[in-house]
């Protein structure tokens, strides 16, 4: 009989939401506005959110902990502009990682004029003081790799977590090794549905595990796809 992992699931349509006329945000932890007694920090993973920007807007983004963040486009491309200058445009088939001080304000920009654009934005507290080039965008391809989990940050050792993709067709089996039985994992799919440890999954559901050291899922449907985080201890 498989062993089921303690874990919490954040179902779609359970998330935060927040909408204006430029911005749909759906946070999987609570941010902003949204609170939830079930949706404090998982470990390091603060903010999980999915989020949709028109044609030629802005947003600011308020870091209030020091720590590591991810932008991953799902559709279109996202400009981003640092307090220090920096500025990165990332694309589908590519993920931005950094690290960012508390206090700092990141802008995000849709440079189309018209259409809206999908993507990931996650953080990760992480209080050491980080001296080293930190910052890069990592450029993957699961289109032409599917049915495997494709590992979208190399693993160096800097950074306290690793980030994994895949798209799979229905029915086929996929097998994620933690590095470390102390990791926590957190899953978000995408698009389709999966079954992962016994929880069944649909698009945009997240879901966290705990005391585990290995996770099965199967595609239940084609070009089904998937994120997922290990956060290491």
């Amino acid at each position: 009989m498989e062993k089921i992992s303690p874990g919490q699931i954040h179902l779609a349509d359970q998330r935060g939401f927040t909408k204006t006329s430029t911005l749909r945000r759906y946070s999987s932890f609570n941010y902003g506005n949204y609170f939830n007694e079930h949706r404090k920090p998982f470990g390091r993973l603060e903010v999980w959110n999915d989020e949709m920007l028109a044609g030629g807007s802005s947003i600011d983004v308020a870091v209030e902990n020091s720590g590591w963040f991810v932008v991953m486009p799902v559709t279109g491309e996202v400009l981003l502009k640092r307090a220090n200058g920096d500025i990165r445009l990332i694309d589908v088939g590519e993920v931005f990682a950094g690290y960012t001080i508390a206090g700092e304000r990141l802008e995000l920009t849709n440079l189309y004029k018209s259409d809206w654009i999908n993507y990931i934005y996650l953080q990760l507290k992480d209080d050491e003081v980080i001296n080293l080039p930190h910052d890069a965008v990592f450029k993957f391809d699961i289109t032409n790799r599917q049915n495997e989990l494709i590992d979208l940050v190399p693993t160096s050792g800097m950074h306290p977590f690793r980030l994994h993709a895949g798209v799979f067709g229905g029915r086929v089996d996929a097998f994620y090794q933690l590095q470390n039985s102390k990791s926590l994992f957190y899953a978000f799919v995408l698009a389709g549905a999966f079954e992962l440890q016994g929880r069944l999954m649909h698009e945009r559901d997240g879901l966290a595990l705990w005391q585990l050291e290995e996770a099965d899922m199967e595609a239940l449907s084609n070009n089904a796809v998937i994120a997922i985080l290990e956060i290491l201890k």
